[in-house]
């Protein structure tokens, strides 16, 4: 079955995937394309339509491929799209995708997996309980994904918002640490596919995609290598310029019962004036619950406001309305909810975010967050007038199945056209005149809303002006200045220009509630830690952020002072920059987060019926936060280093200072705890928290982790100043292998590897991978000889020092110290200079050994791990020491003092490009990361 896979079997895969229901034609015309030879330039297909099959088309494309021995399509797959909602849509059935490539059932679905393991270990040998396909998603407001970084070579499927994957891709990754940016800005590049989802939306960004594109191209003229970036627009409506294009036909409608109900039953317009609207908020309110208590019927009714605000007023005038009698099962949803609160929704209203529906649930209530391609059925909506493009939007929630005969849309305005001076929620006046008249339009026919009807001409929803004059497009001479990832420039570029349709655009940050330790070095050790996790989370606009906290710092000042930030790995005290007059801002950037104690009063809790309170961030909030207890299986996304369980002895009744036994016994494991050779300590930790003195949700796993994992982990008792313990943590290790800076130094195995080892694994792995990627033979040879030399600088016996290497023997790495702490606390030891790079000592050793490729070679050992793009910090004498030989000092002046090195860096990239750059050193640091986190 697998060498015999074709796009014949399309269909049974799809099949399996979707419980026997047949692609539309469109689909199968896109996968033929994607086969033949290449991803269109534009995906026209109205709103459901089934644009989230193109995950399926990337993933089955990639088999079909494989079994063909034909060109490889990209292996990555970017699915972006401007709403939050809809990329944790995409990205839920991706997992899923990726799920059921698990432990496949079906004959298409194993060959399927059989194949995508040959993308991803060349030998296909699948893992047990890992899928061939790897599923990320970026977003503002979340922790980014980072494996995918680690496999060039896996098929894969990302979802994100355009401001993180622009940022990424323009050498600035928002929320992420410096030293990746360069990684995740080559692997966007070159053999990967963005699908813009609603580019009207994101008109900039696709813009400086294409170019981006354009710019990655040169190095076509200097290698065979995999492509770089394609990218596919998607829109309900294309134009004479659209480019070579698969849409939805009129011949697809009628092949489809299925596709021609979804799209041609009617959604008639209803226009519903209200007497000064939008600046009578509570008269708006009213109106638009009557309407919706007008649509209560069997199946769950969609409001769509334009502010947060009045997505609260209008919920809590639902709950308190009766219908027969009984109250309104009312659910409101918008931005800044926390991954935990759609969990919670999802466990306590099965069904509520798919098109079935929750029965329980009479009306949901929200603002933008759902009106793009989330995948819902309402029996109708009310919706406050909007743009064109956005009602559009919103009414492709109604009837999305197609399932009744019609679906009501009624618009909630003005009594009169609006002028230029009227503003609702994010929507100028010019805009929302245009959609009115436009409505005014479609309420006189019978298909109003029908996503087919809007495909005409003349009928097509106006899309919002653009506040810009003219996109910018991205030349030469910036990508050169965002490719200097890591160096301190003196003002960090800013992206927005290349970004956002908007000049002035509200990116996101997250903010986290903690309970945070009195003591600001406390709460810094407590969040380093344990970081912000996903489920904890409020995705929140930045400059709502920089308000509340602006407010906070005025009125409770004391609290605002202990508010930490966390940017990539760095953790901190949250700055503050006095402005004009008495206001005091935060200084926060996109992708930051943001931690607060519980007693900062940022948040209300409208509640909702037999649910815990949906917590949102409100500039007029009272005290009162949500605190989470983060459910045991949420807490199992471990990171390196982090705390697994954690034990305040002072805060529970069973552990008081004055009961003695127990203190004594802790001071016992504390001592055998301490003795790295005997695991006997960490045992009886494992045997204390499985005992009746702690019934903690996470008390048995961390008692697990000790006893399977006894050398990874380490248990840390600290004690105030009396020497009293008041805090007991267990740290786990099993995953310092996913922190590149610790996997330099440290081997999770027992014994450290030697210098010559490594390099040689190092060099054996890169070759097999940049083989298996299709890499001109030079190249290959480029990043062999690199690998055989990129840690050539930790001969130095200052280094060797730091490892703790016996004399005679040269270690790669240390397999002395059980965690990354004892790494970290080594490293001050070595008489080594703050912030020295073996690496660039390794391009200087490496020098005369590689003559034969040298420019490319050299960058590559230099920029093994994110540094030295496209200068060093030390000088050559602070690189190689007073005592170093002739040779060696003549070398690193030359490349460190004469400007050498910078000559280098720009030769390379005006040979390949700086994309094609970042791409070649993303694949050796993937090699070197695999094989370290392999123990190797």
């Amino acid at each position: 079955m697998t060498n015999a896979l074709s796009v014949d079997d399309f269909g049974a895969f799809f099949g399996e995937l979707y419980s026997g229901r047949e692609p539309f034609a469109w689909q199968a015309r896109l996968l033929g394309d994607v086969v033949a030879g290449d991803w269109p330039d534009t995906l026209a297909a109205p709103t459901g339509a089934g644009k989230t099959s193109v995950i399926d088309i990337h993933v089955f494309a990639l088999a079909v491929a494989i079994a063909q021995g034909t060109p490889l399509p990209p292996r990555r797959l970017a699915m972006i799209v401007d709403r939050r909602a809809l990329v944790d849509d995409q990205h839920a059935h991706a997992r899923e995708v990726a799920a059921r490539l698990v432990a496949p059932e079906t004959p298409v679905l194993s060959a399927v997996a059989e194949l995508l393991w040959q993308l991803r270990d060349r030998d296909g040998t699948a893992r047990a309980g890992e899928s061939p396909l790897l599923v990320g998603r970026i977003r503002g407001g979340l922790p980014s994904s980072q494996r995918w970084v680690d496999y060039p070579n896996a098929p894969a499927v990302l979802c994100a918002t355009p401001e993180m994957w622009g940022s990424r891709l323009l050498f600035r990754g928002y929320g992420s640490s410096p030293r990746s940016w360069a990684r995740a800005a080559g692997l966007l590049a070159i053999d990967s596919v963005a699908v813009t989802d609603e580019a009207h939306l994101s008109r900039q960004l696709l813009h400086t995609a294409r170019r981006v594109s354009e710019l990655a191209a040169v190095a076509e003229q200097t290698w065979q290598g995999p492509r770089p970036l394609r990218v596919v627009e998607t829109t309900a409506t294309p134009d004479s310029t659209s480019g070579r294009r698969v849409e939805v036909d009129d011949t697809d409608i009628e092949k489809s019962p299925i596709l021609k109900a979804k799209l041609t039953r009617p959604k008639p317009v209803q226009l519903v004036a209200v007497a000064g609207w939008p600046r009578k908020p509570a008269e708006t309110a009213t109106t638009i619950v009557d309407q919706t208590e007008g649509l209560l019927a069997d199946a769950t009714v969609g409001v769509f406001v334009n502010t947060v605000t009045m997505a609260v007023d209008v919920a809590d005038r639902l709950r308190k309305h009766k219908v027969d009698g009984r109250e309104l099962c009312v659910v409101l949803i918008c931005g800044q909810l926390r991954t935990i609160d759609l969990e919670r929704l999802a466990n306590d209203f099965p069904g509520i975010f798919t098109p079935e529906g929750c029965p329980e649930v009479d009306v949901i209530v929200s603002t933008q967050s759902l009106e793009v391609g989330a995948d819902l059925d309402f029996s109708g909506i009310v919706t406050e007038l909007a743009t064109g493009s956005a009602t559009a939007q919103r009414a492709g929630r109604v009837n999305r199945r197609g399932l009744r005969e019609s679906g009501p849309v009624i618009v909630i305005g003005p009594e009169t056209p609006p002028d230029a001076k009227t503003r609702s929620g994010p929507y100028a006046g010019e805009d929302l005149l245009h959609a009115w008249n436009w409505l005014t339009a479609r309420a006189l026919t019978t298909e109003g809303l029908a996503p087919w009807a809007l495909r005409e001409e003349a009928n097509r929803p106006p899309t919002a002006a653009s506040r810009r004059m003219l996109l910018q497009r991205p030349e030469l001479g910036q990508a050169w200045h965002w490719a200097r990832s890591s160096e301190q420039l003196a003002a960090d570029p800013s992206l927005e220009l290349w970004l956002s349709d908007d000049l002035d655009p509200d990116f996101g940050v997250g903010i986290a509630v903690r309970a945070l330790p009195e003591d600001p070095a406390d709460a810094l050790d407590f969040l380093r830690a344990v970081g912000p996790r996903r489920h904890e989370t409020f995705p929140v606009p930045i400059k709502t952020a920089r308000t509340a906290l602006s407010r906070l710092h005025k009125t409770h000042p004391e609290i605002a002072q202990r508010t930490l930030r966390v940017r990539g790995k760095d953790v901190e005290a949250l700055e503050w920059r006095r402005g004009e007059g008495t206001e005091t801002t935060p200084v926060i950037r996109p992708g930051d987060f943001i931690v607060v104690d519980t007693d900062a009063p940022l948040f209300t809790a409208p509640g909702n019926r037999k649910w815990p309170p949906v917590v949102t961030l409100d500039m007029h909030a009272h005290p009162g936060n949500d605190v989470l207890e983060a459910p045991a299986e949420l807490e199992r996304e471990l990171r390196s280093g982090e705390v697994i369980h954690r034990i305040e002895l002072t805060a529970s009744p069973k552990l008081l200072p004055e009961h003695a036994e127990l203190r004594d016994r802790l001071d016992t494991l504390a001592e055998l705890a301490r003795d790295e050779r005997d695991g006997a300590g960490k045992l009886l930790v494992a045997e204390w928290l499985e005992s009746d003195l702690d019934r903690s949700p996470m008390a048995l796993p961390a008692a697990k982790l000790l006893r399977d994992y006894p050398r990874m982990t380490d248990v840390i008792i600290q004690r105030d100043a009396s020497d009293i313990a008041t805090r007991v943590l267990v740290v786990d290790g099993r995953r310092a292998v996913d922190d590149e800076d610790t996997r330099q130094e440290w081997t999770a195995n027992a014994h450290p590897v030697t210098l010559n080892a490594h390099q040689e694994d190092v060099a054996r792995r890169v070759g097999a991978l940049a083989t298996a990627l299709g890499l001109p033979a030079d190249v290959v040879s480029a990043l062999g000889e690199a690998a055989l030399h990129h840690d050539d600088g930790k001969q130095d016996p200052r280094f060797q020092i730091r490892l703790g290497a016996k004399p005679g023997v040269l270690l790669a790495k240390s397999g002395t110290n059980s965690t990354p702490q004892g790494v970290r606390r080594t490293r001050d030891r070595s008489g080594l200079p703050p912030g020295w790079r073996h690496e660039q000592r390794s391009v200087v050793d490496a020098w005369d050994a590689i003559a034969s490729s040298r420019a490319l070679t050299a960058r590559l050992i230099g920029t093994t791990h994110g540094h030295g793009r496209t200068s060093f910090p030390h000088s050559a004498t602070e690189l190689v020491g007073v005592d170093a030989d002739e040779r060696t000092t003549e070398i690193a002046n030359m490349l460190f003092d004469e400007g050498g090195w910078d000559d280098l860096i720009e030769r390379t990239e005006r040979r390949y490009g700086v994309w094609v750059c970042a791409y070649l050193e993303a694949v050796l640091r993937a090699a070197d990361g695999c094989v370290s986190a392999e123990g190797h």
